[in-house]
């Protein structure tokens, strides 16, 4: 039987570089018998009768491989989702070819990791303030810890491309990561330049990175001591590597998306259920707060190769990274559950944290949390953190639909007045308290009173990814998810993306109601602006618009965009901003 190969696949691609020259091929040779082909993780693989005389391999009309007589085989080590129609054809017969069809998933994903565990005494960022040598360390409850005795931190990436565009999102766990660092070169900016210097199909724009916020891990940021020589640039390494990585291991894989409510594992800390912080009820009632609302949704993404393993099971969960557990330097319950993952489903897991304001964790159990969860009666506080959020991993997994449509992505920029007294304080003096914020100082990051990041928004098919710099409240991923409808699989929010100003209100109403908590709630004391947040939601809102999406912007964001869609007049200012005695 004499037959031809059709590749068919959601999205269509040109021929890839890598293959030998293309050069047109006349249709009038004849096909080899017995052509099959089969679509593995990374290739497709071709076989055929063996015949006398040399082959040629065409893929969409142009020859990719030419081989000797007698071969049987051949693999398409460039996976390329797309529809393409592949021929083997014999220089010594002519006769006409009958097509095969075979289905190709229309993503390929890849995923790595990298050990970014730090040596010796390090500072961990979180708790109190300083690094002991004004404020005493038995005051702000903070000190240095052994990293021996501590686990395995990463930095974790993974990246999906549809053929036409890739996107990369990586997560590194510490405390938090800066756009861009007073000293160095170390910023998440010059970590997405150097990946995309190596990458030339992963622009800066289509990287987003963020840290996991964990309050056992090293300070990165500077206000309790900051990292040990030379960290910095190992991390950035590191970075650079787990994400390159990633792209260099991308194969066929198709994407299922879904959402378990957890709800009852975190509470919002301006409801009275804040109160009830153990399994035994502190306070009977009646429920009050302040500020409704909290993203109790555990959401996934997991991607399936043809050979039926999980290269990819990304989770998103709006838990503080201060749920506790493992031994001295950790990653929280971000790195144990990505670990957790890793084992249970193979590949890659990576666990990420979403909206953080205004909510922290169950440690591990509430009045309100379920009896149903698995580690409720677990006292190992982080064996019951993994088995509560792996048990809503595999909830969601359950439910969870399939992923089609395109990868795309936008990034852009936001200025904002500096207003919060402390945020003023630490850049201007956090050094004399130990507390030096090593944030840029310089323009355009900083010009005069205003303050530059990054604001983005990724779309993977029916899953819309904002990007929020910092730790944003609900709210923000509410108002994207109200502006696109019925248009969205899964939104999801990503917490500490690409900068970390600290808390990010939304709305702003609630900027004096949290401020009046300021007892037993730090979100206002590390607030750069009362508006951060919603300026942040509405541009998020607007980069949408160009993913093909349709979003609807609501009349509260009239006044915020994003600066660079226009020009940032004070970004060209050169000059430095607030001023450092």
């Amino acid at each position: 039987m004499k037959r031809a190969l059709v590749l068919v696949a959601a999205t269509a691609l040109a021929t890839t570089a890598v293959h030998a020259q293309a050069t047109s091929v006349a249709w009038h040779y004849q096909s080899v018998d017995h052509l099959a082909g089969q679509v593995q993780d990374h290739g497709v693989r071709l076989t055929w009768t063996p015949v006398r005389s040399s082959v040629v391999v065409v893929r969409d009309d142009r020859t990719v491989a030419a081989l000797k007589p007698g071969a049987t085989g051949w693999l398409d080590s460039a996976p390329l989702p797309g529809t393409h129609r592949y021929e083997v054809v014999r220089h010594d017969l002519t006769g006409p070819a009958q097509p095969l069809v075979v289905n190709a998933p229309a993503y390929l994903v890849g995923a790595a990791s990298r050990d970014i565990t730090p040596t010796g005494v390090v500072n961990q960022g979180g708790y109190g303030l300083g690094d002991g040598r004004l404020i005493p360390q038995a005051v702000v409850g903070r000190g240095g810890r052994d990293s021996a005795k501590g686990e395995h931190i990463k930095a974790r990436a993974f990246v999906v491309d549809d053929g036409k565009n890739a996107i990369a999102i990586a997560d590194i766990e510490v405390q938090g990561w800066f756009a861009k660092y007073e000293f160095g070169a170390d910023g998440l900016q010059d970590m997405a330049a150097a990946v995309a210097k190596q990458v030339t199909r992963l622009p800066v724009g289509h990287i987003v990175i963020a840290s996991d916020h964990s309050h056992a891990a090293p300070d990165t940021l500077g206000v309790w001591g900051g990292p040990n020589p030379g960290y910095m640039d190992l991390v950035k390494a590191q970075v650079v590597a787990a994400i390159t990585d990633a792209y260099a291991q991308r194969g066929y894989a198709d994407l299922k998306a879904g959402h378990s409510d957890a709800s009852d594992l975190v509470y919002n800390q301006s409801c009275t259920e804040a109160l009830n912080q153990s399994k035994t009820p502190d306070y009977p009632g009646p429920d009050v707060c302040a500020t409704p609302g909290k993203d109790g949704m555990v959401r996934v993404v997991q991607a399936t190769a043809p050979s039926g393993k999980h290269p990819l099971t990304w989770m998103v969960y709006a838990a503080h990274a201060t749920a506790g557990g493992g031994n001295g330097v950790h990653g929280d319950w971000p790195q144990f559950l990505s670990d957790a993952m890793t084992t249970q489903y193979g590949g890659q897991g990576i666990a990420m944290v979403g909206a953080l304001g205004g909510t922290q964790p169950c440690r591990t159990a509430c009045a309100f949390t379920k009896p149903s969860n698995p580690g409720y009666n677990t006292k190992d506080r982080k064996t019951a953190l993994v088995l509560n959020y792996g048990a809503h991993v595999a909830a969601a997994l359950r439910t969870a639909t399939p992923v089609s449509g395109p990868v795309l992505a936008v990034q852009g920029f936001i200025r904002e007045p500096i207003v919060g007294p402390a945020v003023t304080a630490l850049f201007t003096a956090g050094k004399y308290a130990g507390a030096e914020l090593l944030r840029s100082h310089e323009s355009p990051w900083v010009v005069g009173q205003t303050i530059r990041t990054v604001v983005g928004a990724v779309r993977i098919g029916g899953v819309v990814i904002n990007t929020t710099p910092g730790e944003g409240f609900p709210r923000i991923r509410q108002d994207v998810e109200h502006s696109l409808g019925n248009q969205a699989q899964e939104v999801v929010q990503l917490g500490l993306a690409n900068d970390q100003l600290g808390y990010l209100i939304s709305p702003a109403s609630y900027v004096p109601i949290i401020a009046a908590e300021v007892p037993v709630n730090d979100n206002i004391i590390f607030n750069v602006s009362p508006t951060i947040g919603d300026h942040v939601a509405c541009a998020d809102i607007r980069l949408i618009s160009t993913l093909k999406l349709a979003p609807v912007v609501p009349p509260t964001c009239l006044g915020y965009g994003v600066v660079d869609a226009s020009g940032d007049p004070l970004g060209q200012v050169p000059v430095g901003g607030i001023t450092v005695p």
